[in-house]
């Protein structure tokens, strides 16, 4: 929930600019495997979008994306950082 004081930013991409900010949540799920103090970004998105997952994500924790099934899981590899 946005509150005062938040920071407010623009992102910009092919479908114009929306507008979003920044908050820490304790957790996120993602069938069963579970992402602790993770930052999310908040915006509007198209009524056609749930939310978007991003490379960030996906990079730091190893998910696997099958893109023949369209399935996503963690890899057994450890996590790695970014530099």
């Amino acid at each position: 929930m946005y509150e005062n004081g938040d920071a407010i930013y623009e992102a910009y991409g092919i479908g114009g600019s929306v507008l979003f900010y920044t908050k820490i949540m304790n957790g996120s799920q993602i069938d069963t495997f579970n992402i602790e103090n993770i930052e999310i970004d908040v915006g509007v998105l198209p009524k056609v979008h749930n939310g978007l997952l991003g490379m960030d994500i996906l990079m730091t924790y190893n998910f696997i994306v099958d893109m023949d099934k369209l399935e996503l899981y963690p890899s057994n590899n450890k996590t790695k950082n970014l530099v």
